[in-house]
């Protein structure tokens, strides 16, 4: 058993008084407060330094690093297979040198988030919790398969196709077989991939998608920004909405009753913006600023919102410091950047990769994202108060002191102390 005495507890909603031991055996939280007994193998003081749940991102596409969205190539074939899996360990390790202890996959190529999990789980590479996602899938013609259809690929990379209930309903189960647990569908255009209609899949289809999906306990996400396309998703029980730019107080509402999870990604609308390349995408400053008023809104109604962007480096040469690259300490920077928003809270802002991030990466009764008795023990040490100043977690360089993934120390920074023992 480890015992880390001597904390501040962040128990992935709120910053708990005082000070708190917390112990871990095997891959769980045993007890919160509980004085070590006789059983503890090893007893640490953190010495007031902050102990939380690890952070998870929810939209993360782990091989998207060396892609130039300018190229014309379609995502998925800019390089080879083993090469793309390769990019995908170094997510891993990027994520877990960020203090971020899992991920819900929003869509890869050649099988790479369900092959990372299994290398994981095999104890072949360090990495985090995974929720696996698969291929992007669409139809035939849409805003992912018009281009370039004088050179079709023999092999997918991140998108497939096909049309009708049953087509859509045979490639679920395909994915399902192959270890994917989220279903990521392109349901409408928008998000900074314009088309001449909001629409992209039938009503019929995402219908078909959603039903396949659940039952075999997979979940839907939907990349889906127009209005009348978000309400038929959530109305067809599509789990988690991506970006949602149009989200409206209807909208919000409808989520909160279905229990839908949003994941406004903002930081890849900000970056088309200050690159200038907004209109050619079809962003507005507009459309940019009306997300942010929402927002508030969305979680004063009790929305399940969520971090995670479209993270991949495309910007690398046109932004200094390109926010959106796989860099260590990258995907922090999301937290303080939301809680810069008028009535957001740090607190807020940080339950979105803890405890509501936690309700997506894993299916009852299994909990994560959480301090408390039961829960996984995936957690961090942070060095100073991250409620404070949410910008520790984009320097974990600095602040980041301990990473625990199932219970084990994966990475250990606290300084040099003696170990106590329970005798």
């Amino acid at each position: 058993m480890l015992v880390l005495v001597n904390a501040t507890v962040f128990d992935g909603r709120e910053l708990l008084p005082g000070r708190h031991a917390v112990a871990l055996e095997d891959d769980r939280i045993v007890a919160v407060d509980a004085p070590p007994g006789d059983e503890a193998d090893d007893i640490i003081d953190v010495d007031g330094m902050t102990v939380m749940p690890g952070l998870i991102t929810c939209h993360l596409h782990p091989d998207f690093y060396k892609f130039d969205i300018f190229s014309g190539e379609k995502p998925g074939k800019e390089l080879p297979p083993g090469v793309m899996m390769a990019i995908g360990v170094r997510t891993c390790r990027v994520l877990l040198e960020s203090g971020f202890t899992g991920y819900v996959g929003a869509s890869c190529a050649h099988d790479i988030d369900a092959s990372l999990k299994v290398a994981i789980a095999q104890g072949i590479i360090p990495g985090p919790r995974i929720r696996a996602c698969g291929h992007h899938i669409g139809t035939t013609g849409d805003m992912n398969n018009r281009s370039r259809w004088w050179k079709p690929y023999a092999t997918p990379g991140l998108d497939i196709c096909d049309d009708g209930p049953d087509a859509m309903r045979k490639l679920v189960r395909q994915e399902i077989s192959r270890g994917v647990e989220t279903i990521k569908i392109f349901a409408g255009a928008g998000h900074g991939i314009p088309s001449r209609t909001a629409r992209n899949m039938a009503r019929d289809e995402i219908a078909a998608v959603v039903a396949a999906a659940h039952e075999r306990g997979a979940r839907v996400r939907a990349h889906v920004a127009d209005r009348e396309m978000i309400l038929e998703c959530i109305a067809l029980g599509v789990d988690v909405i991506d970006h949602g730019d149009e989200v409206d107080e209807e909208i919000i509402d409808k989520m909160v009753e279905a229990g839908t999870f949003w994941v406004p990604s903002l930081v890849y609308l900000w970056s088309l913006l200050e690159v200038g390349y907004a209109a050619q995408f079809g962003v507005t400053p507009e459309l940019y600023e009306h997300v942010r008023r929402v927002l508030p809104t969305a979680q004063r109604a009790g929305v399940r919102i969520l971090v995670g962007d479209d993270y991949s480096g495309v910007f690398r040469h046109l932004i200094k410091d390109d926010p959106l690259d796989h860099q260590v300490g990258n995907y922090g920077r999301e937290f303080a950047y939301y809680a810069e928003i008028d009535g957001l809270t740090p607190a807020d802002v940080l339950s979105w990769g803890t405890s509501n991030a936690g309700q997506l990466l894993v299916d009852p009764p299994a909990t994560v994202g959480a301090i408390e008795a039961g829960a996984m023990a995936d957690l961090i040490v942070i060095d100073g108060n991250p409620l404070d100043d949410l910008s520790l977690l984009a320097r974990p360089d600095e602040a980041l002191r301990a990473v625990i993934r199932d219970g084990e120390l994966v990475i250990d920074r606290l300084p040099p102390r003696p170990r106590s023992t329970a005798t």
